[in-house]
């Protein structure tokens, strides 16, 4: 559901739980996560537990998934989330939307996306065995019960609501854009060869195209974040089975790393599963 302006404003309460894990094939993690109330500079790269009331500003969550050889994925990737977990601090104090229908918020979150593409476009710039690299980023900005998501890339952020799961993000892929023009289905994609290959990233010199959207959640309501390590070889019909079976956001991302390291782990493996509350 997208937001619309005479929906009611009230607060939530956010626990949450982010795993990352290398897998089974690579040698090194190249992906990061993030959760955090905006402006207490408690996130960080890692695995991450927390919660957290959502009154303005809020709270920021993000996965980000690195590529560019030797540690320059693992390096955008930190970027990223730490880059954006600090612009948007800094831009929720200083811009914080007046309008009543929320036209703004989006804004924010969108030149922050910018500001991290341009941190990492220019450590890449100056450090040439950096050069070239780049990173996913799939970021969630939740403000009282409202979720301004923001994506680059082919991380995605779902949302799980009585039961059903649903995909909020579409990935910027070239399986994506198959999907999309109707080319070939969900299915087929599941079998098709270059599955990875991402249409957009952060670090590159190319102008971005940064969707965004707003949902208003609900108490009860559980947003899930992860990196194409999971997705990759866990479907969403698996994935909505497993948040079906409940349990804490840590037993649930556990069983999710596990699940992915069952079916081979030939990727990273990062989940971050929040879910919305009454407020205490």
């Amino acid at each position: 559901m997208t937001a619309n302006a005479d929906e009611s404003v009230r607060a939530l309460h956010l626990i949450w739980c982010g795993c990352t894990d290398t897998g089974q094939v690579r040698s090194n993690n190249e992906d990061a996560l993030w959760a955090a109330r905006l402006g207490t500079e408690d996130g960080h790269s890692g695995d991450s537990a927390g919660e957290t009331g959502t009154a303005y500003p809020g709270a920021l969550l993000a996965v980000a998934d690195g590529m560019g050889g030797a540690l320059a994925g693992e390096v955008a990737s930190r970027l990223a989330v730490e880059t954006i977990g600090s612009e948007m601090a800094r831009r929720s104090r200083a811009e914080h939307p007046e309008t009543s229908d929320g036209a703004g918020f989006g804004e924010i979150l969108k030149a922050s996306v910018e500001a991290a593409n341009t941190c990492i476009r220019g450590e890449g710039e100056s450090n040439p065995q950096r050069r070239g690299m780049g990173t996913t980023l799939t970021t969630v900005w939740v403000h009282a019960n409202r979720a301004e998501i923001a994506q680059i890339g082919d991380s995605r952020a779902y949302l799980f609501r009585a039961g059903h799961l649903r995909q909020l993000t579409k990935d910027q892929s070239l399986v994506g854009k198959l999907i999309d023009d109707g080319i070939i289905t969900e299915d087929e994609a599941e079998r098709m060869a270059g599955r990875n290959i991402i249409i957009q990233a952060l670090g590159t010199d190319e102008p971005l195209d940064i969707p965004h959207q707003t949902e208003v959640l609900h108490p009860g309501d559980s947003l899930l974040l992860c990196t194409d390590g999971l997705t990759g070889v866990v479907n969403n019909k698996d994935l909505e089975e497993e948040l079906q079976k409940g349990g804490s956001p840590p037993e649930i991302c556990a069983r999710l790393v596990a699940l992915a390291n069952r079916r081979g782990g030939p990727d990273n493996i990062t989940v971050l599963l929040v879910r919305m509350g009454e407020p205490a």
